[in-house]
């Protein structure tokens, strides 16, 4: 329990100090103040010289000048008019809908195409791909990196296949894609490694959550200063996704088919069918689950050699290494997987093809790509972007992009929507939001010595502007604050802690646009009960789904808009990676949770995660506690587990179910027909210890049973005399 006087330890995340280029303390943007003037004079000059007595122009000039100014002045959404015009004109010359390559094709060679894949189908049925199978090969050694042409997985999956690379390793600055596949920047995934046609190497780490915010405040600061410990030598772009996505019951079902098949009573048969039924309708229904991701990139040192394929490998490896040594101290882990190469394309393809994926498993869609390219005329290499890529991206609405048939909205939280005092794992309000709700934190570590620089420069700025601000203006406020924050900063900095730049994005997807809206409405009304703020990225939608793919390249307008500085501390206060989940892999069903509409799944008889297998059910009279043992006891009894229920007053309730399902109800009273016979000796069944220890001592079971008798009659009878205890000791022996 939690010492009365510990109590929780607040973070505080300063406002920006670098707000260059506003007017008035820093409360209306220089660029806004020019728009405002210029859009005044525009339509108060042509107004003056109107022909009109000097009382109506007056009144033109208050009716229409006035208010554009005023608005220009505010802006629309945190940006200004120009920049607002600007998004919407790149946004309206950029609208379209793009479609994966093998769809767009004419429907009657879609038609003759599907005849030949169902025929390529029936053979291939014969020879089934492997588990998805991939290959890690080293790179070959040729004179140029770019023209390397390396296989992917076993199914021939290359680079893009296209002889010469060079044309098409990098994409041309204001390519326009025509495909779904020209969307993802991904030329091939290699010894865990994702390599970028921009020439990046991306490292993705999977992390399991903690129930942090059940942990004491001593253990959550524990936590904390581990984590900032990692951020401190971690790389320098550090992008942490937190997905959320239905729960895959896949497993516990067949564990429940498996039971099934090995049932032989058949009450109990039906018993399972009816639970099976059960976690069908809930986890397609409600039950969620989530993932947390870690995506880091390799960064080139500051020497100007280009470094070679395999030092490139070894230093993300080191930096994994590093990352599960540190989160080890958080209690959390970093988890390992047998092929890291099928790992990551398992992810890319949740991530991307959300609706595919929950239809058309990865190895399903590998094999389908197969049958494709045995039935085309012209065969080409399977690409990782062929497998990844959607069926359609409709980019043509301003709010929202329909991917993969279903609905994406992509919010921003912007720079001064933090809220400037926070708790240690603030951010478990946004990582346990709901279904359909994913959240994105992107860290950027700035160099000590520039920011210092910045820091000093600009609190002089503020101080000299100060002395000129009367203490009655509200522009005094703003710069007293402004002075605070920097050396703030400027102290941290000092305490040898560094400077981070973070932003959040949040990715709302639903499957119709009704959801979504609500969706939207209900994640805004959570951000305001918090004081912070959310907008969504108008017309800027297709630039923030770029950002979201976890390949750590945030657009720089949008890291522009939502940046905030923080120190270490504050952003390790961050700290995403927690959940409520209780699931364990072959537990029973207690229920839902309701906090995050996850599974609640318990096998306490698992040693590796509890401790013993007690539990303790509290309540009130008529909460329920009578019927959860039941259902606790009717479940483990499908699981095999034998159950025994000692009620001394509520026995009878427990008839019904125990008769349905093939129990033996044994009632203890005077008038009862049972009876249990305390003088049976059973043989105790010694094949374990005598696995373990070699050697078995014989005793002798009679007399062990007749020391038993001995004391159970001596609390049955306390005041029993000498005497009697040797008549019952002659009587027991015989």
């Amino acid at each position: 329990m939690n010492k009365p006087n510990e109590e929780r330890e607040v973070y505080y995340i300063p406002p920006n100090f670098l707000t260059s280029g506003r007017l008035f303390g820093g409360m209306i943007r220089a660029r806004n103040a020019i728009e405002a003037c210029v859009l005044v004079l525009l339509t108060a000059i042509p107004l003056w010289r109107l022909p009109l007595s000097l009382t109506t122009r007056v009144i033109l000039l208050c009716l229409v000048p006035l208010p554009v100014g005023i608005f220009a002045v505010v802006g629309f959404e945190g940006d200004s008019l120009s920049e607002f015009a600007i998004n919407w004109f790149k946004w309206f010359m950029n609208r379209r809908v793009l479609f994966r390559s093998d769809e767009i094709l004419p429907e009657s060679t879609r038609r003759h195409k599907r005849r030949e894949k169902a025929s390529k189908a029936a053979e291939l049925d014969h020879n089934p791909p492997n588990a998805l199978g991939i290959k890690i090969k080293q790179p070959e050694a040729k004179t140029k990196p770019e023209t390397k042409k390396v296989p992917l997985i076993r199914f021939e999956i290359k680079v893009r296949g296209h002889e010469n690379s060079d044309s098409h390793s990098v994409k041309k600055k204001g390519h326009r894609e025509n495909t779904t596949e020209d969307t993802i920047p991904i030329s091939n995934i290699q010894n865990g490694i994702i390599h970028m046609e921009d020439g990046r190497y991306i490292k993705i780490l999977e992390v399991e959550p903690i129930n942090f915010l059940l942990r004491n405040p001593r253990e959550q600061r524990n936590i904390i200063a581990g984590f900032a410990s990692w951020m401190k030598i971690s790389p320098i772009n550090i992008q942490i996704k937190v997905l959320t996505k239905k729960a895959d019951i896949s497993k516990h079902l067949r564990n429940l088919e498996h039971d099934m098949e090995h049932e032989t009573n058949a009450k109990c048969r039906l018993l399972q069918k009816d639970y099976y039924h059960l976690i069908q309708t809930i986890g397609s229904r409600e039950a969620i689950t989530r993932r947390f991701l870690i995506i880091f990139e390799y960064e080139q040192g500051y020497g100007t050699r280009k470094p070679d394929y395999p030092e490139i490998v070894s230093m993300l490896e080191t930096a994994t290494r590093t990352a599960k040594q540190y989160f080890l101290h958080c209690d959390n882990e970093v988890i390992s997987h047998d092929d890291e190469n099928a790992f990551l394309l398992e992810v890319l393809y949740s991530v991307i093809d959300r609706n595919t994926c929950e239809e058309l498993p990865l190895e399903d869609r590998i094999k389908q790509l197969q049958i494709e390219q045995a039935t085309a005329d012209h065969p080409v290499e399977i690409t990782v972007p062929m497998v990844l890529a959607p069926k359609s991206i409709d980019l043509k609405h301003g709010t929202y992009v329909l991917m993969d048939g279903v609905y994406h909205a992509y919010l921003m939280v912007p720079s001064d929507g933090f809220n400037s005092k926070v708790m240690a794992g603030w951010t478990s309000m946004l990582v346990n939001a709901g279904e359909g709700i994913d959240v994105d934190f992107f860290f950027r570590r700035e160099p000590k010595d520039r920011i210092q620089n910045k820091l000093g420069q600009q609190i002089r700025i503020n101080r000299s502007r100060i002395k000129d601000a009367s203490d009655t203006n509200s522009d005094f406020d703003d710069f007293e604050g402004a002075i605070r924050a920097g050396y703030f900063l400027k102290q941290g900095l000092a305490n040898y802690e560094d400077f981070y730049y973070a932003n959040i994005l949040i990715t709302i997807t639903a499957d119709s646009l009704a959801n979504l809206e609500w969706r939207i409405a209900e994640v805004t009304r959570l951000m305001v009960s918090q004081d912070m703020d959310i907008r969504i990225c108008r017309f800027r939608q297709e630039d923030a789904m770029l950002s979201v793919l976890p390949f750590c390249k945030l657009d720089k307008r949008l890291f522009e808009k939502s940046k905030r500085n923080m120190l270490t501390s504050a952003a390790a206060s961050c700290y995403p990676f927690t959940s409520y989940e209780m699931s364990d892999e072959n537990g029973i069903l207690l229920g839902v949770n309701k906090h995050n509409n996850s599974f609640v799944i318990v096998d306490i008889f698992n040693s590796r995660v509890y401790k013993n297998a007690n539990m303790a059910i509290l309540g009130t009279s008529g909460a329920g506690k009578t019927f959860t043992m039941q259902l606790m006891a009717l479940r483990m009894r499908r699981r095999g587990t034998q159950v025994f229920i000692v009620a001394p007053l509520k026995g009878h309730e427990f008839l019904r179910a125990c008769n349905n399902i093939g129990g033996q109800f044994i009632q203890i009273s005077p008038a009862s027909k049972q009876c249990i016979n305390i003088m049976e000796i059973r043989q105790v069944d010694q094949s374990a210890n005598a696995l373990i220890d070699g050697v078995i001592i014989d005793n002798s079971i009679l007399a062990k049973k007749i020391q038993q008798l001995h004391i159970f009659f001596s609390l049955l009878i306390p005041d029993m005399s000498h005497e009697e205890r040797q008549l019952l000791d002659e009587a027991l022996i015989l």
